[in-house]
């Protein structure tokens, strides 16, 4: 798309707007989590930005993930949920869902195909992810962070909820 995603427009609003109006409701408290070169553009939404250290924001979403289990950390929650900016139609009962899952270190839903952010985080894999990040070169796989873990899936039947918006 170009640009900060997150700001695309999607039906009279931004992507990022769209998904924050849909999980105000299921959420206790909210962040953005931002490349430190996005950071500026989201601090309009009224709400946290997480920046991502700077050595580890190329590294894919899961550099995202990471900042948001050291804030769920700091704040001594264990758990966080993430969704990304770009599916704007996630369930209304998300976080519930997710929340209800059985223990694990993490819990996402899964469709036709997975949705590993679409997901509960343990906050207790902030150690090990930091490790798989330091030792990422050029990034590193979500699914591949993913399947060394007790994970979870919450099978849907709603593949138009986790509809990734990739273009306008």
């Amino acid at each position: 798309m170009g640009g900060t995603k997150a700001l695309a427009p999607w039906n009279g609003t931004t992507l990022i707007a769209a998904v924050i109006d849909r999980m105000a409701a299921q959420a206790s408290a909210m962040a953005l989590n931002a490349r430190p070169d996005q950071a500026q553009d989201l601090a309009r939404f009224g709400l946290p930005v997480l920046v991502d250290d700077e050595d580890l924001a190329d590294l894919g979403p899961l550099s995202g993930v990471r900042t948001a289990l050291a804030w769920a950390q700091a704040r001594g929650n264990d758990h966080v949920v993430t969704a990304p900016c770009d599916m704007p139609d996630l369930p209304k009962d998300m976080v519930a869902r997710l929340m209800a899952a059985d223990a694990a270190d993490i819990a996402y839903f899964a469709t036709m195909r997975d949705h590993p952010l679409c997901a509960r985080w343990s906050v207790s894999l902030l150690p090990g992810l930091e490790a798989a990040l330091a030792g990422a070169d050029g990034g590193l796989a979500v699914m591949r962070f993913v399947e060394r873990q007790t994970v979870i899936k919450l099978p849907t039947e709603d593949d138009a909820a986790f509809a990734n918006i990739n273009s306008l």
